[in-house]
């Protein structure tokens, strides 16, 4: 298996606000001949929430090809920046559930009273 490294903050930059960069780092992946590809954290201060999700994605998509499947490991990741994979990683497993607002009915005591019997 080949393995190569790279440093997030020279391909990128120190903070990571869109997509767009991660789909430009899924391009330049997909150009390797490496299977696995370890992505440096170490100098990056910041990851927005679109970004991290989509990381994940293209994290997920090299894993679950079919030919030249490649693993992606995340290093060096600051408290910050882990904290953020595992919020938006936990998120996609278990999505919250919208809660519908519940309007208050106004109801009187005899009406209240009677619904308990």
């Amino acid at each position: 298996m080949k393995h190569t490294k790279l440093d997030m903050q020279k391909i990128i930059a120190p903070i990571i606000t869109s997509r767009d960069a991660i789909n430009k780092l899924e391009a330049m992946i997909k150009k390797t001949l490496f299977n696995e590809i370890e992505l440096d954290f170490s100098n990056i201060q910041f990851i927005s929430r679109s970004a991290t999700h989509e990381l994940l994605l293209m994290k997920e998509r090299f894993f679950n090809r079919i030919f030249f499947k490649k693993s992606i490991v995340f290093a060096n990741m600051n408290i910050d920046v882990s904290e953020m994979v595992r919020i938006v990683a936990a998120n996609r497993v278990a999505p919250k559930k919208h809660i519908e607002d519940q309007k208050s009915k106004i109801v009187s005591v005899e009406q209240f009273l009677s619904q308990k019997s």
